[in-house]
């Protein structure tokens, strides 16, 4: 199984990069700089240097693999790119016949925002990260819409806690917004779904 991690040099792509070595995947991370990776490098690690958001650096990482996970956020940067990078990826995926897609959002993103509380949906969507939510609802529709079989992952508040190896799963399940689940568990669930039927198609949130 070949599968190719964007976002891979942020804190869950690093997680799903490790776990997916772990497996015994053929891996390739798709990153700006490969410094912080070399030890993943010594492990079988394939890096593919890249701009998300240049459909040609795009189109020629995705070829020959078999599927493809998404871990993208802004990185420390101000722009926003998990839309345009994602549109990107689908995309390309399209082009080329790639068809399993994984792709992290997040809780309280489309539709789940109607899970949230009246307080969460007012401050945390509807100021403190406006924007980032924006992002994640339009790349969303975007995904939903591609002829993809993809898989959009709605984890809650991400900590760098350890890994329990329990957690629920499910497109109604309760969460809140303040939750926290481990990266190294998010990673585990999306991983889990490279292979998994469940949830083709489908947008479960995935929690404690």
């Amino acid at each position: 199984m070949k599968v190719l991690v964007f976002g891979a040099a942020g804190r869950t792509g690093r997680n799903i990069v490790d776990q997916a070595l772990n497996r015994g995947y053929q891996v390739t991370a798709f990153i700006h700089k490969t410094r912080g990776i070399e030890k993943d490098v010594e492990k079988g690690l394939q890096a593919v240097q890249g701009d998300v958001l240049n459909f040609g650096d795009v189109e020629r990482a995705v070829a020959g693999h078999d599927a493809v996970l998404s871990a993208l956020g802004r990185g420390g940067s101000r722009r926003q790119v998990t839309f345009p990078g994602t549109k990107n990826i689908a995309e390309a995926m399209e082009k080329l016949g790639v068809r399993r897609l994984i792709v992290e959002s997040a809780f309280g993103a489309g539709e789940s925002a109607k899970e949230m509380s009246f307080l969460d949906r007012f401050l945390v969507r509807g100021v403190l990260l406006r924007s980032s939510f924006r992002d994640k609802d339009m790349m969303e529709g975007y995904v939903e819409k591609s002829g993809l079989e993809w898989t959009i992952v709605r984890p809650p508040r991400l900590t760098d806690g350890p890994r329990r190896g329990r957690y629920r799963a499910g497109e109604r399940i309760p969460l809140n917004i303040r939750s926290g689940m481990s990266r190294e568990d998010a990673a585990d669930f999306m991983l889990e779904q490279v292979e998994g039927k469940e949830f083709i198609n489908k947008k479960p949130s995935v929690g404690y």
